[in-house]
């Protein structure tokens, strides 16, 4: 009885205890799968998460069939499988599944066992597809090989070793010469600095030279204004008659007036107007003009000595003394004498001097640097030939001390010959006078 009642309450407790549900809803226990609910083809399968979960699994790709239809061993192998196999799937599935809390029911089994199966069916074909190329390439391969073995190709290789080394050489001599531009490239630099260097000397030394150029220049315009004010000096020093500016000496060619020195009468003795006093001093006047000449030719005649006083003057030769008095012969006599000796000392200093020394044509810088002459007549000889007793044609000691015309004659020669040697001292003073200056300058 109480058997019988434990058993009464053991199939009670089994009837009132409920399987584990599955997260779609379900029960999950064998029993329940193998209800004829859940084998009744009648009853609607529900949807659960689970099958929604597989929803983005890619679908298998379509086997691909022969020309009779049939499908391919794979797909036939796949449709082979019957109630066991799938029985032994859902079996390891199961099995799978003991190790996870989650349990499932058989709706859900049923989708994953569908999911893989799609997923294995894409797999198949992704290793078909995968064994399809590479057949392929190793076709491919098996050709070119083929090929390869076919056709000589030692002689190609050796043209592509040839032409190998011939690039090589060619870089070789490529790389050299890239050295040898980069060396004359740092040499052009160099040289290009020390270009760069002098460029910048040369600058500032033609900087310095146009400096001292303007002060060149401006130190020229000083000198040039300075040179022509001294040349301007020079030509009218050289202008300046030193014997004419200080006596006047006239004398008419024709010889019919008494000779002038500073408007004093030159007469052998007073006459008419012609006082004693007049004579005397014209005398001495021309005796200090001869003076001056014989200085200025550096006459060398020391045994003469001339003295030029106010009121008369006096000649010495040696001891012997001469007064210059109106009518006095001897005086006159020994005047001419010294007269000659000073011309003739002057005509022969012109006459050796030659083209060197032109005291005939003393020449002089004008203002514009032009050389020009002081006289344009030619080197001649004194109006009158003389010696220390004649002048002329007349013999001064044959003369009468009353011959007043002869010596009247006489007189006008001397002055020519002295106004001659007046002249010709004008030009040498004009002559030393511009080189001096030129000497100075």
């Amino acid at each position: 009885m109480s058997t019988r009642n434990r058993s009464s309450s053991t199939a009670d407790e089994e009837k009132d205890t409920v399987g584990p549900l599955c997260t779609c809803g379900q029960l999950s226990t064998i029993e329940r799968n193998i209800s004829p609910s859940a084998n009744n083809p009648n009853n609607k399968k529900k949807n659960s998460w689970l099958e929604s979960s597989f929803v983005h699994l890619m679908a298998p790709r379509s086997s691909r069939s022969n020309k009779t239809g049939l499908n391919s061993p794979q797909h036939q192998l796949q449709q082979s499988h019957g109630f066991l196999e799938e029985f032994q799937h859902a079996q390891h599935l199961f099995d799978a599944a003991q190790g996870y809390d989650t349990e499932l029911c058989m709706d859900c089994i049923d989708s994953v066992s569908a999911a893989l199966e799609k997923d294995t069916q894409r797999l198949y074909g992704d290793v078909r597809a995968y064994q399809e190329t590479v057949d392929a390439a190793e076709q491919r391969a098996k050709t070119l090989r083929n090929m390869t073995n076919l056709v000589n190709i030692s002689s190609t290789e050796e043209a592509y070793q040839q032409e190998i080394y011939m690039l090589k050489s060619e870089v070789e001599t490529r790389q050299e010469e890239l050295a040898h531009l980069k060396s004359l490239y740092r040499e052009q630099m160099g040289i290009s600095k020390q270009l760069d260097a002098t460029d910048h000397a040369l600058q500032l030394q033609q900087n310095c030279l146009d400096v001292e150029s303007k002060a060149f220049d401006n130190r020229r315009d000083l000198l040039t204004t300075s040179l022509s004010e001294i040349l301007l000096e020079v030509d009218k020093l050289s202008l300046v008659s030193i014997p004419k500016a200080l006596f006047d000496l006239q004398v008419d060619p024709r010889g019919l007036r008494y000779p002038l020195i500073n408007q004093l009468r030159l007469a052998f003795q007073p006459k008419g107007d012609v006082s004693s006093e007049e004579v005397r001093v014209a005398w001495s006047q021309a005796t200090q003009l001869l003076l001056f000449l014989g200085k200025l030719f550096d006459y060398p005649g020391t045994e003469w000595k001339l003295v030029p006083l106010a009121d008369g003057a006096k000649l010495i030769y040696r001891k012997e003394i001469f007064n210059l008095s109106p009518g006095d012969c001897r005086s006159l006599m020994a005047w001419n004498a010294l007269l000659d000796q000073i011309v003739r000392h002057a005509f022969n200093k012109f006459k050796t001097a030659g083209p060197n020394r032109d005291f005939t044509t003393p020449k002089h810088t004008n203002l514009h640097g032009k050389v020009t002459s002081v006289t344009s007549e030619p080197m001649n000889s004194p109006p009158f030939s003389s010696s220390p007793t004649s002048i002329g044609d007349t013999e001064l000691a044959r003369l009468d001390p009353t011959d007043h015309f002869g010596w009247s004659q006489v007189i006008h020669r001397m002055a020519s010959n002295l106004l001659w040697l007046s002249d010709r001292g004008s030009e040498l003073a004009a002559k030393q006078v511009t080189s001096m200056a030129h000497c100075t300058i």
